[in-house]
């Protein structure tokens, strides 16, 4: 059983999700190229267990959320958005400088954007492309906070967070939690 927010009753506006998806490593067979880990430097979770996350507990009746994905799981996002009650509304691609990979080089990563209830932005018309290098593993652009942060209203819930943000909410193992959630 997934207990309630450490703020009774806090719902959010914007949740942002980046889970530790259960990536197979392929590159290289077994062997590193460039120094990158035979695997991921922490713990995943499967597809299943990303769906049993409490999003429509957390979320207002007229939210957005933002789901992080590598190309290997998003047609799995997808159907999350349809579970957790969103409409798909767009992709937002973040392509970087240089990437990774066994038979492609991937150099864009995907940020689905949905909502559910009253679509309401505070500001329209942006484009759904950042260019911006990568940081140290699975570490997201600053372009794509200031992204959401233009688009979405407050309150706001990063899940799976690396960093506490200023006017954010925060839940994730490399933060100080400030809501409580046990997966």
């Amino acid at each position: 059983m997934i207990p309630a927010p450490l703020h009774r009753g806090m719902q959010y506006r914007t949740l942002l999700v980046d889970p530790p998806w259960q990536q197979q490593m392929v590159l290289g067979f077994n062997k590193t190229r460039n120094n990158r880990p035979k695997k991921l430097p922490y713990p995943t979770l499967s597809v299943a267990q990303i769906g049993d996350l409490p999003i429509p507990d957390l979320a207002e009746a007229n939210a957005h959320l933002w789901l992080w994905t590598t190309n290997q799981f998003l047609p799995d996002e997808f159907d999350l958005l349809k579970r957790w009650g969103f409409k798909y509304m767009i992709p937002i691609q973040w392509v970087k400088p240089s990437g990774c990979g066994a038979w492609w080089i991937h150099r864009s990563q995907t940020l689905l954007f949905g909502y559910r209830g009253k679509l309401d932005m505070r500001e329209k018309l942006k484009p759904n492309v950042l260019f911006a290098p990568a940081r140290r593993h699975s570490q997201k652009p600053e372009e794509s906070f200031g992204l959401i942060e233009a688009v979405s209203h407050a309150p706001r819930l990063e899940m799976f967070a690396r960093a506490p943000r200023l006017n954010w909410h925060s839940w994730g193992d490399e933060v100080v939690s400030d809501i409580e959630l046990k997966i």
